[in-house]
């Protein structure tokens, strides 16, 4: 998200820009899942929730006329394990819960967050629709250098080395990804940061059904369980009879669930959900998994190069440039990709050249 609004606002300020994805699509950790799933029916792998105070990320939502939805469900009852004995409760139960565990700014009440209907997809690909053949799609660099007239980058299009220069380049890659490069161009100080940055892991587990037989039990499929997993139904205000259950672990369950096998995955969470929402076993189709510290190009869900160095670490080095939202307090948003990418092309615009 960090490179495609970087791209998008340079363009319109009038400058020649190239985007460089290792993907063969936009978005990075913004990856709506459609493909596994019967039906239409979608989920989120990464990025779910827009909060109503991310004004930035609400701005190009509205910009693109993107509908914008409740993520939760305001009918039925949530199960919560939190509070040592299972307990039935509507859904502001779930961000209580939220809240306890995480913080307020996961919790806060069900009706401050939203997402976009028909998945957050939608954003990265309007985006990438202005931008068009500006995005050169399975581009993975593998070493940026400098020298006083101009910034380069070599790259592996389609398996085939090439190399471009340009007067700037804007390096939105994971810390997790990017210290695995040739970076010649950068100072020692800024190349420990990068590899000391500390990064964490999440997992989701979904788990398609027949039907959605929770719902005559008064449940609608949201639950949190006494060990802080949350387990969502994205499918509530979808069409059809089926349904998709998934969860979601952060640390250190996520890396549990990563070391085991992607059956095994599938069948412990279907043991798990079927404790909760008796009847899953016999009405499970198929099951998917996506743990994000084995996705190529990102090697973990988020990170944060900590308070200590959030105005040292996103500076320049002369023509190369960073943005992401490791370098933002609201590290793990699409939000905080967006602010420090929008910060980044301030410097950018204003010429900025500071050799470290």
């Amino acid at each position: 998200m960090a490179g495609l609004v970087a791209g998008y606002e340079l363009s319109k300020l009038g400058h020649n820009i190239t985007i460089l994805e290792a993907r063969t699509r936009p978005g990075g950790r913004v990856f709506t899942l459609h493909e596994p799933f019967a039906d239409g029916l979608h989920a989120e792998a990464g990025a779910a929730r827009i909060r109503e105070n991310h004004k930035l990320t609400l701005k190009y939502v509205k910009e693109f006329d993107l509908p914008l939805e409740p993520f939760y469900p305001s009918t039925r009852n949530v199960v919560r394990f939190d509070l040592d004995d299972r307990r039935e409760e509507p859904i502001s139960g779930f961000t209580d819960a939220m809240t306890r565990h995480y913080g307020a700014e996961l919790g806060g009440g069900p009706e401050i967050w939203q997402t976009i209907k028909g998945g957050m997809d939608l954003l990265p690909k309007a985006f990438a629709a202005r931008l068009g053949d500006k995005i050169h799609y399975n581009a993975a660099v593998v070493r940026i250098e400098q020298d006083p007239k101009q910034a380069t980058v070599k790259f592996l299009k389609d398996g085939t080395a090439q190399t471009m220069s340009a007067d700037a380049v804007l390096c939105t890659i994971p810390f997790s990804v990017l210290r695995h490069l040739e970076l010649p161009a950068l100072s020692s100080r800024k190349k420990d940061l990068i590899k000391g940055t500390h990064y964490d892991n999440v997992s989701r587990v979904y788990v398609q059904t027949k039907n959605r037989f929770w719902e005559k039990d008064g449940l609608n499929g949201f639950a949190f369980t006494k060990g802080g997993i949350e387990i969502w139904q994205p499918t509530w205000d979808q069409p059809g009879p089926r349904g998709i259950l998934m969860t979601y672990s952060r640390p250190t369950e996520a890396d549990r669930i990563a070391s085991l096998k992607d059956n095994k995955r599938i069948a412990t969470t279907v043991d798990q959900l079927n404790t909760i929402f008796t009847g899953l076993r016999d009405n499970f189709e198929r099951g998917f998994t996506k743990c994000w510290n084995e996705d190529q190009w990102s090697r973990a869900a988020w990170g944060f190069v900590g308070f200590e160095n959030l105005f040292t670490a996103p500076a320049n080095e002369g023509r190369i440039y960073f943005a992401g939202e490791h370098l933002s307090p609201l590290y793990s948003w699409i939000q905080g990709a967006l602010a420090t990418s929008l910060n980044a092309v301030k410097q950018i615009e204003e010429g900025s050249v500071a050799f470290v």
